[in-house]
């Protein structure tokens, strides 16, 4: 017997019964999730050198039919630390190899804006915050404002990279998660499993992140959750 049907047996569960909105009364039709996984050290090492993305990856979630329709993913060659930590290869299960055959991240985003811009044609969508207009709307989504807000945005500032407008806007799923649950939880796994979910895959790897996130933006539309831009 697992520990959650012991619970359920005694009363000791406590169920989150939110009243349920149609996914019809989403602002968002779609969804680009994304959640990187970058270099990373023990706590000594942490303060001297910065995290590059070394795995980007994104599902595509479709909001009304509650789905993953695509999927992208890279591997990213590191240039400022390219030796990875076995922390990191620990921690991600990221191989050296992986990030040696890897693309520059200069490149990972060509390819990734290129698979961004045929999804946007298929399904007749664009960003909030584009100057075009489009039938459907989509917006990024990441567990946290580390992927986009930290993480990448430094990276690209370092590397001289373009900023691109559209990664300005996204939606923080744990931060939604908070303002509509206010239960605790540890890490994306367990706000899973305060929703009755279970995560699927291995965690800290980008893409199974991605896949595990978007089921849970499934799982809180279900009880009511409204989608939202949480930084602009």
């Amino acid at each position: 017997m697992t520990t959650r049907e012991l619970a359920r047996k005694i009363g000791a569960l406590e169920v989150i019964r939110v009243s349920k909105t149609n996914s019809s009364k989403q602002p968002f039709d779609f969804l680009f999730v994304i959640d990187f996984e970058a270099t990373c050290w023990e706590s000594a090492d942490r303060k001297t050198k910065c995290p590059e993305i070394i795995e980007f990856p994104a599902v595509l979630y479709d909001v009304k039919n509650g789905e993953i329709v695509d999927e992208f993913q890279e591997y990213v060659m590191p240039t400022e630390n390219p030796k990875l930590s076995d922390f990191c290869t620990q921690l991600t299960g990221i191989q050296q190899n992986q990030v040696d055959t890897g693309v520059p991240l200069s490149t990972c985003l060509f390819l990734f804006m290129k698979w961004v811009n045929e999804k946007k044609k298929l399904y007749g969508m664009e960003f909030p915050n584009s100057d075009d207009k489009a039938e459907k709307t989509c917006a990024f989504a990441t567990w946290s404002d580390w992927d986009l807000g930290i993480c990448f945005k430094n990276e690209c500032n370092r590397k001289r990279l373009t900023y691109a407008k559209i990664f300005r806007k996204w939606i923080d799923i744990r931060h939604l998660y908070k303002f509509y649950f206010k239960k605790p939880f540890n890490g994306l796994s367990g706000a899973l499993s305060e929703l009755g979910l279970t995560f699927e895959g291995k965690e800290h790897c980008g893409l199974h992140d991605a896949r595990n996130t978007a089921k849970l933006v499934g799982r809180m539309i279900d009880n009511g959750a409204i989608l939202q831009l949480t930084r602009c």
